[in-house]
C-alpha cells in the first residue's frame, strides 16, 4: 500500500504527491477549506499552498496551513514549484 503512489521508477509524480499532501495536512488540521477561509488564510499568510480546482462548477478553493509531517509527497511538492519559478 505504501508503493501505491510511486512509479515503477520509484519516483512519486506530481498529482499524487498533491493528493497525499493533501490528505495529510487535513488529518492534522492544517487545511483552509473552501473560498472564504483560504482566503482569510492567504491574507494572514499562512499558506505554504494553495490550490484552485479547474473542473468544478463552484469556485473551491483549499489551502495548506500546515503540512502535517515530513515525507516523500511533500518533498516532491517543493522540488515541482523550485523548478517552476
Amino acid at each position: 500500500m505504501a508503493e501505491e503512489g510511486i512509479a515503477a521508477g520509484g519516483v512519486m509524480d506530481v498529482n499524487t504527491a498533491l493528493q497525499e499532501v493533501l490528505r495529510t495536512a487535513l488529518i492534522h488540521d492544517g487545511l483552509a477549506r473552501g473560498i472564504c477561509q483560504a482566503a482569510k488564510a492567504l491574507d494572514k499568510r499562512q499558506t505554504h499552498l494553495y490550490a484552485l480546482g479547474s473542473n468544478c462548477d463552484e469556485p473551491i478553493c483549499v489551502a495548506v496551513k500546515d503540512y502535517g509531517k515530513e515525507s516523500q509527497a511533500k518533498n516532491v511538492i517543493e522540488e515541482y514549484f523550485q523548478c517552476k519559478k
